[in-house]
């Protein structure tokens, strides 16, 4: 297993809040959605697959060329494993499901970031295929170990953008209340060096 690479200082790191409104939502599922996807796609995958398509455009802008990425998406496999968790099992059981978009280089067409619609594609088909085959202990404990390694090695080597996504959406996170009432703000705190989204649901 790959060592982790250095962490940078939470000094160097800059976080943005962004409010995503139901009806942009709804909107961006309705443009993404393609007849050849198995199925229609969720507000996560829309929203994510939006963010991912901006960040390729920062990129663009910053290396002058389009770079191959890799979006990282947090999978909670309590309920997908066999025999399946009870509810009330404690622990951060999660996994990473990585969706990769490659650069080609073509030198007649000019260079253009993804369509949404392509990526939303490209997250349908990753998202599906990783909670199928964690199934047992030893498909998750392989996953976790073939993801975190090709995370890592990507970092290290610096040529492709890496993206971590993580979604606390239906999680109930106003209703937490340790004794002081219940959180007026929830959020999740990034963990360099990688890029790292959260999406939440906002209160109201």
């Amino acid at each position: 297993m790959k060592p982790m690479p250095p962490l940078i200082g939470l000094h160097n790191t800059v976080t943005k809040r962004s409010v995503f409104y139901r009806a942009e939502i709804s909107a961006l599922r309705a443009i993404s959605h393609d007849p050849s996807f198995p199925r229609r796609p969720s507000r996560v995958e829309v929203v994510t697959a939006f963010i991912w398509r901006a960040l390729g455009r920062v990129s663009l802008a910053k290396h002058g060329r389009l770079r191959t990425s890799l979006a990282a998406d947090s999978i909670n496999f309590r309920p997908r494993i066999v025999p399946p968790l009870p509810p009330w099992s404690f622990g951060n059981l999660v996994n990473k499901a990585t969706t990769r978009f490659v650069a080609t280089e073509n030198t007649e067409m000019p260079v253009l970031v993804p369509e949404l619609k392509d990526l939303v594609g490209l997250l349908i088909d990753s998202l599906t295929k990783s909670k199928e085959t964690m199934v047992g202990w030893e498909d998750v404990l392989s996953t976790f170990l073939r993801t975190r390694n090709e995370l890592h090695e990507a970092v290290e080597k610096g040529e492709v953008d890496v993206y971590m996504f993580t979604s606390w959406c239906n999680f109930p996170a106003y209703e937490i209340d340790f004794g002081w009432g219940k959180p007026v703000w929830a959020r999740i705190i990034p963990l360099p060096p990688y890029e790292s989204i959260s999406l939440l649901d906002t209160r109201w």
